[in-house]
């Protein structure tokens, strides 16, 4: 069996950097960062140096990203903001050392707010946007259709199909760092199956919302919830209909495990708390949702005490989302709803029932 590579020094890998902890900015202001992967920017001297260290080999290993404008980056030397409608996204530089420089704050109107921390490509990424498409413009005997016509065409068109991030490091360092800075969510890359959607701006701008509603997202936990409903924007949000996604998140149980083995300790039984408010904010905005199946862990179903499951603030912000058909499953893909939590969160959940008792 090949031995474990020993993890470096703090010193080490201050050496091999060429500057130290107390060199960096310190992260956060009022809140703590996370970064773009939502783990959150730890505190101790040792971690933060690690993730700098990590993404030092990590430009070592591959082609750093030359491409980057160099306007782009003159911009980021002072604050810059990306607003649309009561959405903005603020990026400022909180230092000169480090690649975790800048301070990347996303505030919605609805009262959402995410404290990132991001590298200079990934701020650059998140403010460099490249038009759709091929085409110079929309057909004339197309444009003079009705716009009801149109849709009717577009419709027809779109197939169902489904989406899933294929890949989590990919999708974090360059979907949601680009859908950051385009919060409309005119650029998502949602289906390639869909070459309506490249054939120019216009049919793109109004074809894009009926082919969210044709296509289901399929999701591995809370934390893809999240950077999938930021990257696809308010066209996104206001317009996808379905959504299958497990009540747990990944960063939020490394944070529980601190290393450890979860097994060990019972944090198997433990309901997400990290991103949950955020998570529930970004649902409430999807507007069109009808069709949610929510994944939990059996044994947490079988073994968690009622009235903790029941009290758990998550789950009561949950409760108060409204659907019109809503499932509830094992992460073995079974049927949870003969349990009586999950019955009565699906019970609270439902449209319809809640439409009878008013």
């Amino acid at each position: 069996m090949a031995k474990r590579e020993p993890a470096l020094a703090l010193v080490e890998m201050e050496r091999e950097l060429g500057y130290g902890f107390h060199s960096l900015a310190h992260p956060a202001e009022a809140s703590k960062r996370f970064y773009s992967d939502l783990r959150p920017v730890a505190d101790s001297a040792y971690e933060r140096i690690k993730r700098e260290f990590e993404e030092y080999q990590n430009r070592n290993d591959s082609k750093h990203d030359e491409n980057l404008s160099q306007k782009l980056l003159q911009e980021l030397d002072k604050t810059q903001i990306i607003s649309h409608g009561q959405n903005k996204v603020i990026f400022a530089q909180r230092g000169r050392i480090g690649f975790y420089r800048f301070a990347v704050d996303i505030h919605y109107g609805f009262g959402f707010h995410l404290p990132l921390l991001f590298t200079e490509d990934e701020a650059c990424r998140a403010m460099s946007l490249h038009p759709c498409g091929t085409c110079a413009g929309t057909p004339m005997f197309f444009c003079s259709l009705p716009k009801e016509i149109r849709h009717q065409i577009y419709t027809l068109a779109l197939s169902d199909g489904e989406w899933r991030i294929r890949d989590v490091d990919v999708f974090d360092k360059f979907n949601l760092t680009r859908g950051i800075g385009d919060p409309g969510g005119f650029y998502f890359p949602l289906r390639n199956d869909l070459g309506l959607l490249s054939v120019n701006r216009q049919m793109r701008q109004e074809a894009l919302p009926l082919a969210y509603r044709a296509t289901t997202f399929h999701l591995d936990d809370m934390d893809d919830l999240l950077t999938v409903l930021i990257a696809v924007g308010e066209t996104g949000r206001d317009n996808i209909e379905a959504l299958y996604f497990p009540w747990e998140s990944r960063s939020d149980l490394e944070c529980k495990w601190g290393g450890g083995d979860p097994g060990s300790s019972g944090h198997s039984l433990a309901l997400p708390n990290l991103h949950v408010t955020e998570c529930v904010q970004l649902l409430k905005q999807c507007k069109r949702l009808k069709f949610m199946r929510l994944y939990f862990e059996s044994d947490l179903i079988e073994g968690i005490a009622p009235e903790i499951f029941k009290a758990d603030l998550g789950i009561q912000e949950l409760r108060s989302i409204r659907i019109e058909k809503m499932e509830i499953w094992s992460l073995g893909h079974e049927p949870l709803e003969h349990y009586s939590l999950a019955h009565w969160l699906k019970e609270g959940m439902d449209c319809s029932r809640t439409l009878r008792s008013e």
